[in-house]
């Protein structure tokens, strides 16, 4: 109602001013004030500066009319817009719609937390600068009949994608200009997955090769020079037994590796007496730590509630951890074990803490990996395979918990862990 007020008000102000201007001359004109010429001279000035300001309201009209339908226009079209926006930004996977100047004309929300909130409108490979993808993205704009391409896309966190760049076909009839569409495929997960496959293998074959070598040379050694030299066979057997139990130590942890990560998402089931487990574990360990003169202290809440987990499997959570205690704490010193329910009595903390020379914190959060090692010399020294932590880790995990380590060189190293107290047959 506005818009359409205004021309009658304009219309009714240009009235006035010519009745106003007509009444001012036809009185000067009386009273002889004014000549007939000078009243063609004012009242054509006043005619002119009339004509223009009708002119410029019209134009102020229909500029506002103007304003008005695009205005409009832009009501309407976000309707079905925002929904294929909204449909796009649901994606998991970030998605980009490229036109042939290679700007970014949509992105959704996990190609913008990917690439930043800003990148529509900038051009394509100002956020992926990788060569094999603007030669993709080159070849898939270059015109009709173009194949879609795969390229390899790393971003600077080391997330891996797969990206397909594909062309959108449009109808002969069309002049529009070719456009691609750029959809991620996240890989990192599976690269990952793969390189620690391939790094297992690689290490374990060599864990495997280096006693196998040992005793071949040993062999050839009591065959060939050694053959009648009594004193080097029992010295190369006993080496060749050692590296030999280091064999069946090394098989037997991968088996149980294999064993444990097949039931990784199987939850135990059975009740656990946590208490004469641990009191059972410490009776093996002993004499192992008595030999290096190490006390074994244990702290454990009285009436202790017994756990839901897989008691062969917690054992040899426990003899994993309290042997690799007693094997690299300094001599002479204790080993606290202790065990009591939390807050909230729902779980019991598990503590075992040595008084050895403690680790260094970069290497704390690499130790469950598999054959990782701080010092490998001393660890296969020691007998160590490098795959008992990764065990306990992968133990732990079924049973809902996770190993944490704490360590500060000079003051030894800490493990803790929760297990879920059974509930009882009433709860």
């Amino acid at each position: 109602m506005a818009l359409q007020s205004k021309p009658y008000m304009a219309l009714l102000n240009e009235r006035t001013i010519i009745v106003a201007i007509v009444f001012t001359l036809a009185l000067m004109w009386s009273f002889g004030q004014l000549s007939f010429l000078g009243a063609v001279i004012v009242s054509g000035v006043s005619a002119s500066c009339l004509v223009q300001l009708s002119v410029r309201r019209r134009f102020e009209e229909l500029e506002a009319r103007r304003a008005a339908i695009q205005k409009r226009k832009r009501a309407k079209r976000p309707t079905s817009v925002s929904i294929r926006a909204k449909a796009l930004d649901q994606l998991p996977s970030p998605f980009m719609l490229i036109d042939s100047d290679h700007r970014i004309v949509v992105a959704n929300l996990a190609a913008k937390d990917l690439l930043g909130e800003d990148i529509v409108g900038n051009d394509a490979t100002f956020y992926l600068r990788q060569v094999e993808f603007i030669t993709a993205l080159e070849k898939v704009l270059s015109g009709p009949g173009s194949d879609f391409q795969v390229v390899r896309y790393t971003n600077s966190k080391d997330r891996i994608f797969d990206v397909t760049v594909a062309a959108i076909p449009h109808r002969k009839s069309d002049e529009q200009q070719p456009e691609a569409v750029l959809f991620f495929y996240e890989v990192t997960s599976l690269i990952r997955a793969e390189q620690m496959r391939a790094d297992f293998v690689a290490n374990a074959s060599h864990e495997l090769r280096t006693p196998l070598t040992s005793i071949l040379g040993f062999i050839e050694t009591l065959i060939g020079p050694a053959a009648d030299d009594k004193d080097a066979h029992g010295r190369f057997l006993g080496i060749m037994q050692t590296e030999a139990e280091r064999m069946v130590r090394l098989i037997d942890d991968l088996l149980s590796l294999s064993r444990i990560e097949m039931t990784r998402y199987v939850a135990p089931e059975m009740e656990v007496d946590l208490k004469k487990l641990i009191v059972n574990t410490v009776s093996t360990i002993q004499p192992a730590a008595a030999a290096r003169n190490i006390k074994m202290e244990c702290n454990i809440s009285e009436n202790l509630a017994h756990i839901r987990g897989d008691g062969d499997q917690l054992t040899q959570v426990f003899i994993n951890l309290l042997s690799n205690a007693s094997k690299y704490c300094d001599p002479d010193s204790t080993l606290h074990i202790s065990a009591t329910p939390t807050l909230d009595n729902k779980r019991i903390h598990v503590n075992i803490r040595d008084e050895g020379p403690g680790i260094p914190q970069e290497h704390l959060a690499r130790l469950t990996e598999r054959f990782y090692r701080v010092d490998t010399a001393r660890s296969r020294k020691m007998g160590g395979t490098g795959l008992g932590l990764a065990i306990v880790k992968h133990i732990l995990l079924r049973h809902d918990t996770s190993l944490d380590i704490k360590s500060e060189v000079g003051k030894g190293t800490e493990f803790s862990f929760r297990l879920p107290i059974a509930q009882k047959p009433s709860e």
